[in-house]
């Protein structure tokens, strides 16, 4: 399994172009109605992106609980959020062998679910941890609808080179047990299978779009999108996100 702790640049610099923030907070205020104080317990946390999305905008007296195997990702998260010692917490957990305790109003997790062999598993681990009607999210990105999503202003653009290849790999990852990159568009189905109610979905509306003049910007979406850099010089770049995200109450 890829080791996140080591790639705390890639993961800085793609979470910083993956919401906008006004559509989180119609979300957490319009969608999922959280108008009260809550516990929030994030599966996979990382360093603690959805807790900076959160905290501003949930109500006084909320708590946020982050947990992730990767101790390096803890740390940084502990020192990003020093001041918040009261209101945040962070653990080093492996999510295979977390206990869940029914406690939480909130159970959470982004592009975790995607690089796991056992999602359903831990679906259902996340669905143990939430209190009876708490709400369950999973936000998780369908490599087909991603992959489809990010357009190069450049003749030489081929939007299907890579479609061959990737379906092979997807088929070759899931025959072997491997991760599942369709898992984000299954999870409404899937949690429904496993008892969750008032399922809704919605799909992230971020899209990265960078002008042919910002350079430093170019190298950085070639990098997140992993777009080949012979596509620099090209006239324009977009990305549509395309995370979907997938919620219901236990």
């Amino acid at each position: 399994m890829r080791d996140w702790g080591k790639e705390s640049e890639y993961l800085h610099s793609t979470r910083r172009h993956l919401w906008n923030n006004d559509y989180f907070e119609f979300l957490v205020k319009c969608v999922w109605k959280i108008d009260k104080p809550v516990k929030i317990i994030d599966f996979g946390c990382g360093y603690g992106y959805l807790a900076q999305l959160f905290l501003p905008i949930i109500p006084k007296g909320s708590t946020y609980k982050g947990i992730d195997i990767s101790e390096q990702l803890i740390e940084n998260a502990k020192e990003i959020f020093h001041d918040n010692s009261e209101m945040v917490s962070f653990e080093v957990a492996d999510l295979n062998d977390y206990k869940p305790t029914a406690e939480y109003d909130v159970v959470i997790c982004q592009a975790v679910l995607r690089h796991l062999p056992n999602p359903v598993q831990i679906l259902k681990k996340m669905i143990d941890t939430a209190k009876d009607g708490g709400l369950v999210i999973c936000t998780e990105p369908s490599r087909r609808l991603e992959n489809a999503g990010v357009y190069i202003d450049s003749t030489d653009f081929y939007p299907f080179k890579n479609d061959d290849y990737l379906e092979q790999k997807w088929i070759k990852e899931i025959k072997s047990g491997g991760r599942d990159y369709q898992i984000g568009i299954k999870l409404p189905i899937v949690m429904e299978r496993l008892g969750l109610k008032n399922i809704g979905v919605r799909i992230n509306d971020y899209v990265d779009y960078v002008r042919s003049e910002d350079k430093d910007e170019i190298s950085r979406f070639l990098s997140d999108h992993d777009v080949d850099s012979e596509f620099s010089d090209s006239n324009g770049f977009v990305a549509a996100r395309c995370h979907v995200i997938s919620y219901g109450n236990r």
